[in-house]
């Protein structure tokens, strides 16, 4: 019987496979209504990313945090939204009448709403191509998350390093001497994996107005989230859609245009 050599993929093919893949999941995650993103059913998303690697997502398949994708992302989802369990991705429902404050991601115009300390709405008004971006978003930041808290763990009994410690001392101050600032950043460098150098060049690129330690925080919350998800009862982040949502663009996911996707990763 004859051998068949099988031509390995080429990164071309790899890449076009996974763009299908993405799309083939995003459609089913939206009319199914929710899943959860390093869950079983987030499992889909997080291979095709890595195979993907896009270039705004940096080292993504390293173990190293990758600190400019991060910037890239955090520029474009709500303040905030790194401490949140739920996040509810609405149609337009009319917020702008309500008591809850309209947040802005710094370099995308969506209108956000923290409902409360644990769920973050975002208001979807592009149709299918900013569900892809945010989608890819989130995974992007879940993927990291957990990178940081495999940094920080040590050994099965929810232990944590002493770097982690000291970064958790400092959460939630807003003023630090720079003497401060700067032994928290040699203590959060060691848990990325990157340079004293590197983690100073992003850090005022993370500040906000309310907070200037924000890279801190950033850090601190997404580790502390994914640790949470491995730790206490593996209750793990969830995204949903909503009813309104799902009706509106409905119809929009049964048409499939894989080249759509390809276009906007």
């Amino acid at each position: 019987m004859p051998i068949l050599n099988v031509e390995p993929r080429t990164r071309a093919q790899e890449s076009t496979n996974a763009i299908e893949r993405m799309y083939i999941t995003m459609r089913h995650l939206f009319n199914r209504g929710f899943y959860k993103p390093m869950g079983v059913s987030g499992e889909s998303l997080r291979e095709s990313l890595l195979t993907l690697r896009p270039e705004i997502y940096g080292s993504i398949a390293e173990e190293k945090i990758e600190l400019s994708g991060l910037l890239y992302v955090m520029d474009r989802l709500p303040e905030g939204i790194e401490e949140c369990s739920y996040i509810n991705l609405t149609s337009d429902e009319g917020y702008q009448g309500s008591h809850f404050k309209a947040i802005i991601p710094k370099k995308r115009r969506r209108n956000c709403y923290r409902i409360d300390k644990h769920q973050m709405n975002i208001e979807v008004t592009r149709g299918r191509s900013e569900i892809y971006d945010i989608l890819t978003h989130l995974t992007f930041l879940m993927i990291e998350s957990h990178k940081i808290m495999k940094q920080v763990l040590v050994g099965d009994n929810g232990s944590t390093t002493r770097d982690w410690k000291c970064l958790e001392a400092v959460i939630g101050k807003t003023k630090l001497t720079q003497q401060e600032k700067e032994v928290a950043v040699t203590h959060v460098a060691t848990i990325l994996g990157r340079t004293f150098e590197e983690v100073m060049s992003v850090y005022n690129d993370f500040a906000t107005a309310k907070n200037p330690h924000q890279f801190l925080s950033t850090i601190y919350h997404l580790g502390n989230l994914a640790k949470k998800e491995i730790l206490d009862g593996g209750e793990k982040r969830l995204v949903t859609f909503s009813p309104v949502l799902r009706e509106r663009l409905g119809h929009i996911f049964m048409e499939i245009n894989g080249r759509y996707v390809s276009s906007n990763i």
